[in-house]
């Protein structure tokens, strides 16, 4: 559907970006990410989580516009996320509703103990793509919810099928050629 609407998109792209808050120490969202990762530390007293120097890869990467898509199930609606979204900055768009995340967070309350700190490392690099783009001059991360809809009966080679995607995903950056129709 991606490639479809917006040409090229890849597949758990992997970005040379940071994964530890002091390497983001002054940019705008520095400051957010040292109280998320803080409070991420102290919720189960699991400080050490952050276990890659880099971001993981993301689910979706579309280069023109540039923007990352995510697609969650239902692992990733903990109550450490639930954490690092309350931390989040006002300042920087969000390309999903903060308020429904943490919502399903508070619904799903799903738990992943193994490794002892998985919970809180699903929550620090879901915080990662979804704040450092902005860095970098992405567009807001897109997000998608697994349940919400059956995805895969969309099709990708109709204009409604399309049309239907791009309603359900009201965030969805304009295509960077939008004359030209796929």
């Amino acid at each position: 559907m991606l490639t479809a609407i917006y040409g090229e998109c890849r597949v758990n792209h992997q970005f040379p970006w940071p994964a530890r808050p002091e390497e983001y120490a002054d940019t705008p969202i520095g400051d957010s990410l040292w109280q998320i990762r803080t409070a991420l530390g102290e919720w189960r007293s699991q400080p050490h989580f952050i276990k890659s120097a880099l971001m993981p890869p993301c689910d979706f990467f579309i280069s023109a516009p540039p923007f990352i898509l995510e697609f969650d199930e239902s692992q990733h609606f903990t109550p450490a996320r639930a954490i690092a979204l309350s931390l989040y900055p006002k300042t920087i768009p969000l390309g999903f509703s903060r308020l429904r995340w943490q919502e399903l967070c508070r619904k799903i309350n799903a738990h992943d103990d193994r490794p002892l700190d998985r919970d809180e490392r699903r929550a620090w690099y879901d915080t990662l793509r979804d704040l450092a783009p902005a860095v970098h001059g992405f567009a807001p991360t897109i997000r998608l919810y697994d349940a919400q809809y059956a995805w895969c009966s969309l099709e990708a080679g109709s204009v409604a099928g399309r049309e239907q995607f791009s309603g359900l995903v009201r965030n969805l950056p304009p295509r960077a050629n939008p004359g030209k129709d796929k």
